[in-house]
């Protein structure tokens, strides 16, 4: 009765309704990268947690802004001497004004969560248990910003207060967010906010050393904004401080040391199905069926090299389209997630994917574009085929306005003789695997000077 009576006397309805309605209208209303390839938010339950830490950077700042609002309330009613002279502990009151505000901010996310689990099963996507850890920690950093912005709000009982402190939070947020493998610049402090870059695959999850570090920490800030909330002494205060301290030195040590340890591969959507030679992860496994046929086919091509792959795999780990791709002599790795025309290509077109480049990746990376580089790992293609056709992959289409330099190429390559070719075919695949020397000079020397 008493915390039924709390959450209509205080902000709390609003700042949840508020996280609803930004967040949703983040999504729903802006054609942003949530909709878009390599980690659409209707694909994976864990991408679609992934998609709302991002949106923390801005839903972050309203619970502490909203909480800020609420803990000058005792102040703006001339209340805090009256309440002062109680019998009641103080914690009392702060236990329910404080449980009032968390808990309806972390239900406005729980609310926005649920809209897109609704459209990850709308959609066919996947789902699993792997979002839990995600959503979490961001439901904990959530009802931790709104205790500590009522602990602000309560000692600093000035009109500018709120909005001052939401601003702030809001331009760290912005200032430290980080994308996992394609974070520019990495330094662990920038973890100790709850936001993440936009995510770069479909297949991916927070590294359990994040959840580990970050549940620490905002578990600490959260205890240190109720025992701030609740003190009634300057000594009490100072002596609430002490675990937020105390989740700064636990989560620090324990952050990963590097942006490539922030993500890692979700243990269930990426899990490998196989059928013989051929797999694909858990989240594709309806590609697993399509693949096998002119998987093989590839395979029996490709076997006449030297050093031949023998398997084909999808790459699962994070990645991103600003770094090289990895690569395995003995493996071909096709990338669903950023060359998504593969999800729904016939046999035809994943049969090309698994010759391009003698089964080997670019060594440029998928956004950078070269000429060269792509031009040879057509023709290498159209060796085994007989036949130059632009291959599925990301960034494609801006290929297209290039493509007629290298029909002359592929051409003047196919007049040699079969021995010629072959042993050329062979340079080019060292070339890809060492990532040194022009893989178009090598097929056909000066062809694009």
């Amino acid at each position: 009765m008493v915390f039924r009576i709390e959450l209509r006397r205080t902000i709390a309805p609003w700042a949840g309704l508020a996280l609803v309605v930004v967040a949703l209208g983040f999504l729903f209303l802006l054609p942003g990268p949530w909709w878009k390839v390599p980690a659409p938010w209707t694909g994976n339950t864990t991408t679609t947690a992934l998609w709302l830490r991002f949106l923390l950077v801005f839903l972050w700042p309203i619970a502490v802004g909203a909480g800020a609002i609420q803990g000058m309330r005792d102040s703006r009613s001339g209340m805090v001497e009256l309440l002062s002279t109680t019998s009641r502990p103080g914690w009392h009151r702060a236990l329910r004004l404080a449980g009032a505000v968390g808990a309806l901010s972390a239900l406005g996310v729980v609310v926005v969560f649920a809209v897109g689990l609704a459209e990850v099963l709308g959609h066919g996507g996947f789902v699993s248990a792997s979002f839990l850890p995600v959503l979490f920690v961001g439901l904990l950093a959530v009802v931790a910003g709104s205790w500590i912005g009522l602990a602000i709000g309560r000692l600093l009982p000035h009109p500018l207060t709120a909005p001052a402190l939401a601003v702030l939070t809001l331009v760290v947020s912005v200032l430290t967010s980080l994308e996992g493998s394609a974070a520019v610049s990495y330094i662990r402090f920038g973890l100790l906010t709850p936001v993440f870059g936009e995510p770069r695959g479909a297949l991916v999850t927070t590294a359990t050393s994040v959840d580990l570090g970050q549940t620490a920490w905002f578990f600490g800030l959260a205890v240190t904004g109720f025992l701030v909330l609740a003190a009634n002494s300057a000594r009490a205060r100072v002596l609430g401080l002490l675990p937020v301290v105390a989740g700064a030195a636990i989560a620090l040590p324990v952050f990963p040391a590097s942006a490539g340890g922030l993500l890692t591969a979700d243990s269930i959507a990426a899990q490998k199905l196989c059928d013989g030679p051929i797999c694909v992860s858990r989240a594709h496994e309806d590609r697993l069926a399509a693949l096998a046929a002119p998987g093989r086919e590839a395979l029996a091509m490709l076997a006449k090299l030297p050093g031949a792959p023998t398997r084909i795999e999808e790459r699962t780990a994070p990645n991103s389209v600003a770094a090289r791709p990895a690569r395995d002599p003995g493996v071909v790795y096709l990338d669903f997630q950023i060359n998504d025309d593969l999800l729904t290509a016939d046999a035809s077109t994943l049969r090309l994917a698994v010759l391009s480049g003698a089964g080997l990746p670019a060594c440029m990376p998928p956004s950078y574009g070269d000429v060269p580089d792509t031009g040879s790992r057509m023709i290498a293609a159209a060796y085994f085929t007989g036949e130059l056709k632009l291959l599925p992959e990301y960034g494609g289409s801006w290929f297209r306005h290039e493509s007629g330099r290298i029909e002359p190429v592929w051409q003047k390559f196919h007049a040699l003789p079969a021995d010629v070719q072959f042993a050329r075919i062979v340079a080019l695949r060292q070339v890809l695997l060492t990532c040194h020397g022009d893989p178009i000079d090598t097929l056909v020397p000066g062809a694009l000077r």
